[in-house]
């Protein structure tokens, strides 16, 4: 079987990030608030991404349009 490093470094951060969630159970809105920014961030990267691949318009950002609706604005 041949060493694949990519498999190692997507195991390790698997098995990293399956035990601070672990330890950190107690503080739930803690990291349900840390997991919902990751996943804001990694959407909007990978919007970018595409966003410049194929040269499209950047869509304005939204959570700007979600303070502003939580706020009281809209």
């Amino acid at each position: 079987m041949p060493f694949d490093p990519f498999a190692l470094i997507a195991a390790a951060a698997f098995i990293s990030c399956r035990a601070s969630v672990r330890g950190l159970r107690h503080h739930a809105d803690a990291v349900t608030f840390v997991l919902a920014l990751l996943v804001y961030a990694l959407v909007t990267a990978i919007e970018s991404l595409f966003s410049a691949r194929f040269a499209l318009i950047m869509v304005p950002d939204r959570a700007s349009g979600w303070t502003y609706g939580t706020v009281g604005g809209g």
